[in-house]
């Protein structure tokens, strides 16, 4: 088809095993085959996932990188994404799976939308084995992923890290930042950024990723110092959204959680001027009355019923 974008799919492990034989072999199955296929070994300890990648390297339409360090997730996708030579990256995780129409589907999404940097689509998200949970695309903007959901101090971000993207856009955001730690947001980080230069983006309806979340083998801990750094790192962004008072809660939550007692007070105090001006939601009082030494167990036990 003329104008038809290449795709590159950019699948990055580390302990997966016999699942990246899968990912792969769902790769192999689509309708639309892809360019390549670029397999980023993030210096991996695990004995089966290197024989896996071994023998995936011996095969022609497999592109093998080997990282010589373990550098995370941000570094191993910047590596297999800086290899591909597909005009459109598709990024996949190893213990995750495309269902056969999905390059296609992404491939006419961009053809579609030719002034698109990224496209989001529906997705199924299994939570145990032979689940099937629908998850629709919905019309996105910074303002509504950056807000906290209804009657929570959680955010409100849908938008998952393996989102298709035109290689240019990722050049064009500076790449995701390898500096980010264990705990940080690397996915969310690297699109927020994106979203602000700004892109175009899209949704489709169609189904363009299985999520395996209960297969899921990444490490990291996700806690409100990770939404502390992205709301000092990216509080311009917040600001220009209209969503100064969101920043000043997560920066007060943080502070709570470590017990810093002097961010306290500022992020208090500042959070207290925007709710004063009419600008807050439910999750503002909540961020305001909370005492500091009772939220590291409530935030523990919220957690472990998600």
């Amino acid at each position: 088809m003329a104008n038809s974008p290449t795709l590159s799919v950019v699948i990055t492990c580390y302990r997966e095993g016999d699942l990246l034989l899968e990912a792969v072999e769902s790769v192999r199955q689509q309708t639309l085959s892809p360019l390549e296929i670029v397999i980023v070994n993030d210096a991996s300890p695990d004995d089966r996932t290197n024989q896996v990648c071994r023998q995936l390297e011996t095969e022609p339409d497999i592109t093998l990188v080997w990282q010589a360090q373990n550098g995370g997730p941000s570094v191993a996708r910047n590596a297999g994404f800086a290899t591909a030579q597909g005009e459109v990256l598709v990024p996949l995780d190893a213990d995750d799976l495309l269902p056969p129409d999905a390059l296609s589907h992404i491939q006419q999404a961009f053809i579609s939308h030719p002034d698109a940097g990224f496209i989001y689509g529906s997705y199924l998200c299994q939570r145990y084995a032979n689940d099937a949970r629908l998850v629709r695309a919905e019309p996105i903007s910074l303002n509504s992923l950056l807000r906290s959901r209804r009657f929570s101090l959680s955010t409100n971000w849908t938008l998952i890290g393996t989102a298709p993207l035109r290689k240019s856009l990722w050049e064009a955001v500076g790449y995701s930042d390898p500096e980010l730690g264990a705990e940080d947001l690397h996915d969310l980080e690297f699109w927020l950024r994106a979203m602000a230069l700004p892109c175009g983006y899209y949704g489709t309806p169609e189904v363009i990723y299985i999520w395996r979340k209960y297969l899921g083998s990444n490490s990291r801990q996700v806690n409100p110092m990770s939404w502390y750094r992205i709301a000092q790192k990216h509080f311009d962004v917040y600001c220009q959204n209209g969503l100064e008072y969101r920043a000043h809660e997560l920066l007060l939550l943080g502070s709570k959680w470590m017990n810093w007692p002097e961010d306290i007070h500022r992020y208090r105090h500042a959070l207290a001027t925007c709710i004063s001006r009419g600008k807050f939601q439910f999750s503002s009082l909540v961020a305001l009355a909370i005492p500091a030494f009772l939220f590291q167990p409530m935030a523990r036990l919220a957690k472990r019923f998600r």
